[in-house]
């Protein structure tokens, strides 16, 4: 080998070397970096043949991009997961369980005790005024339900906005990162620390969307919702979503048809309960979605199905003489009698007969008289009150209830929409458990193959140090021997 040759190596032995010291040093200096991906340094002879050096090929990041894929779809379903679980919770929450203060069984039960107490002793005030709180608190109850359905729709509403928000302002990021590693790509530079950036930038809307990325020869990503629509390819596409800040109980989104926004990409609605193939079916938005349009909906449904049967189960029909045909008996659609053409909604209007409320200027004595009686009855007369009791223990066909079945009474019906809401709230947990099992084993993996391994960069170091000293020495070695050659 002649002296130049050595000469060669040597110093671009030391080049390579300084390089690959930087990327240890890297290295070392973010193992704890959340979503650093670990350097190595790919060597080449830099014109082949004996003696002709080495150069620095590439900077590769310990990336698995099949398993980051893997692990990004884990997110979605996790995410979604965790938003229907947080829902049905909350339906269960505003329900209430058995022997729960304040649940609507609890109020139901409260009523059926003091309307049965005031039938034993009608003549009794105290009692008359007992019956009657017992039945605006079990109407207020059913008001509650309905107005924390109609808060949860609205949050959830609110949320997507939130998410939407957040997603349009990545794939301008990654857009932006983009060109920075297409320009790194094109002058050799490394763009591993570019390229961390861009991915936090993808998982944060991968969590949210389920998407499909492809790379590019000079860099550069696309990204594609599962689907098939592009998020980002040479230029940027938004999602447009408006927000309703205030929801009623009849407002829906109906497939785009509705009063409440659906989602789209371009001119197409990728809302789930858009029907469109491009429609979304996993990841955040997919589940907040729907929980404002399938999951709250058909709650509002089973407890407005509950409150028609309540107002049912209070019209005495000819058993109070003194109401007419179509007056409202003890409870009321917001003060008129029940309309079937008109149940959505129902719970959050449900309120007792004004005739009977102080409040309202009646008089508690007419749940014993009559709901319209002009004059005070016989003190002792028990007759309406135990029709009423009656009525409210009757069973009766409880399809009208959404996900019920055969003859059960007003406390059946509410005992069995809880047991749907705790069955649903249960299975909802223990798919979550499952996602995010499966999502953490998955970034376990990852992250075992991303991290940094402190004992073998060392061991880096060491080599290196040893790989400069040789280099030096050689330097050193030729640099004696072309002394000794021009007698220096």
């Amino acid at each position: 080998m002649s002296i130049s040759s050595a000469l060669q190596s040597a110093v671009s032995g030391l080049g390579a070397n300084s390089r690959m010291l930087e990327v240890v040093s890297g290295n070392l200096a973010n193992q704890l970096t959340e979503g650093y991906a670990a350097r190595s340094v790919s060597l080449g002879s830099m014109a082949g043949g004996l003696g002709g050096g080495v150069r620095v090929l590439s900077v590769d990041r310990a990336v698995d991009t099949e398993l980051t894929a893997l692990r990004r779809r884990a997110d979605a379903e996790a995410a979604r997961g965790g938003i229907m679980s947080d829902a049905a919770t909350a339906i269960a929450s505003a329900l209430g369980e058995t022997g729960e203060p304040g649940s609507l069984i609890d109020r139901l039960r409260r009523f059926e005790t003091a309307l049965g107490a005031l039938a034993d002793t009608p003549e009794s005030a105290p009692r008359q005024e007992a019956a009657v709180a017992a039945a605006i608190d079990l109407a207020a109850g059913f008001v509650a339900m309905s107005e924390e359905t109609v808060r949860l729709r609205e949050g959830a509403d609110g949320a997507i906005a939130r998410e939407v928000e957040a997603i349009n302002t990545a794939p301008g990021e990654v857009a932006r990162l983009n060109r920075q590693i297409q320009v790194f790509t094109a002058t050799g530079r490394d763009t591993s620390a570019l390229e961390d950036a861009r991915e936090r930038h993808v998982d944060r809307i991968a969590a949210a969307i389920p998407l499909r990325e492809t790379r590019t020869d000079d860099g550069r990503i696309e990204l594609r919702t599962e689907q098939g629509l592009t998020l980002v390819d040479s230029s940027v596409r938004r999602l447009d979503f408006t927000p309703t800040p205030v929801i009623t109980a009849p407002m829906s989104y109906a497939g785009g048809t509705g009063a409440l926004s659906g989602l789209r990409l371009g001119d197409v609605d990728i809302a789930p309960g858009s029907g469109r193939a491009q429609a979304l079916t996993d990841g955040a938005l997919a589940g907040l979605f729907e929980i404002r349009d399938e999951t709250l909906p058909r709650f509002q449904a089973q407890i407005d199905a509950l409150a028609a049967d309540l107002i049912a189960r209070g019209d005495p029909g000819t058993a109070d003489p003194s109401l007419g045909a179509g007056d409202p008996g003890l409870f009321t659609d917001a003060g008129a009698a029940l309309d079937p053409a008109t149940l959505v909604g129902l719970a959050g209007r449900i309120a007792v007969n004004p005739s009977i409320d102080p409040a309202a200027g009646g008089f508690p004595s007419r749940l014993r008289d009559g709901l319209a009686a002009a004059t005070p009855g016989p003190v002792g007369r028990d007759t309406l009150l135990r029709v009423l009791g009656d009525a409210f223990a009757a069973r009766t066909d409880a399809t009208s209830v959404p996900g019920l079945s055969g003859e059960l009474s007003l406390d059946g019906r509410i005992a069995g929409v809880m047991e749907l809401v705790a069955t649903a709230r249960v299975a909802r947990e223990v798919d979550l458990g499952v996602l995010t099992g499966a999502r953490a084993v998955l970034a376990g993996e990852e992250g075992r193959l991303r991290a940094v391994d402190e004992d073998a960069e060392l061991a880096k170091l060491i080599r290196l140090e040893q790989a400069f000293a040789a280099n030096t020495q050689v330097i050193q070695a030729a640099a004696r021997m072309l002394d000794e050659l021009t007698g220096i």
